[in-house]
């Protein structure tokens, strides 16, 4: 299980930092949080941020120390080295989407806004919501529709 230790890093680089490792997990697998504080903060942005994408669980409570277990429930896809190669990733987003599991959350990570993919998911049912993570990079969650 991953593990980061925000206590000796500087306040700005620990959302980034846990935001990175979030991305990198797959359905399943748990990123454990060590802190000198309750990171309520984190926990509210994510859940108001990316609902149904993870799953938080308090392990410690201080005083001294306090742990988290995150856990992704979301496929995430990052395709900007696939695009920064040339490569078309279609083929590979739309088997991730044929894989999800039911009521699984679907997110994409891709160097711009993928406006015709938006669309091609909302005509399967799929509701989207688009933001801008930085440097041109754009992040869109695709829950399937109840």
């Amino acid at each position: 299980m991953p593990e980061i230790d925000l206590r000796s890093m500087p306040p700005a680089e620990r959302h980034p930092a846990v935001y990175a490792a979030l991305h990198a997990l797959d359905p399943g697998e748990v990123l454990r949080l060590v802190n000198d504080h309750k990171p309520s903060p984190l926990r509210y942005e994510l859940e108001a941020t990316r609902p149904g994408e993870f799953e938080w669980v308090d392990t410690e409570d201080g005083p001294d120390v306090w742990a988290a277990e995150i856990t992704c429930l979301a496929r995430i896809l990052d395709v900007r080295e696939v695009i920064a190669r040339g490569e078309e990733p279609f083929d590979l987003i739309m088997s991730a989407v044929n894989n999800l599991d039911p009521g699984q959350v679907f997110v994409v990570i891709a160097p711009f806004e993928p406006v015709p993919l938006e669309g091609v998911l909302s005509s399967q049912g799929f509701d989207y919501e688009a933001s801008e993570i930085g440097d041109g990079d754009w992040r869109v969650s695709f829950t399937p529709q109840h």
